[in-house]
């Protein structure tokens, strides 16, 4: 239990984005930093763990060391 308190207040959410353009295997997407600024980043749909579209919400975390993209947007407690 405690191992998994400590994992949890470690996740540490980095980048939250919004599909703009899928064409083909690239996604174009609008993705807010940390540090509120905004950029565009171009993506290979093989990086994304869902079906992702244009609309779509996605998010990186980083936990022990590994940074992952998840799919929708990140829980409210993190």
């Amino acid at each position: 239990m405690k191992s998994s308190m400590i994992q949890f207040f470690c996740t540490v959410v980095l980048y939250i984005g919004t599909v703009d353009i899928v064409d083909g295997d690239i996604v174009m997407a609008q993705v807010t930093a940390s540090d509120n600024e905004v950029r565009e980043l171009y993506l290979s749909t093989a990086m994304f763990p869902c079906e992702i579209g244009e609309g779509d919400m996605f998010y990186f975390s980083y936990s022990d060391g590994v940074t992952e993209i998840r799919c929708g947007e990140p829980d409210d407690n993190r």
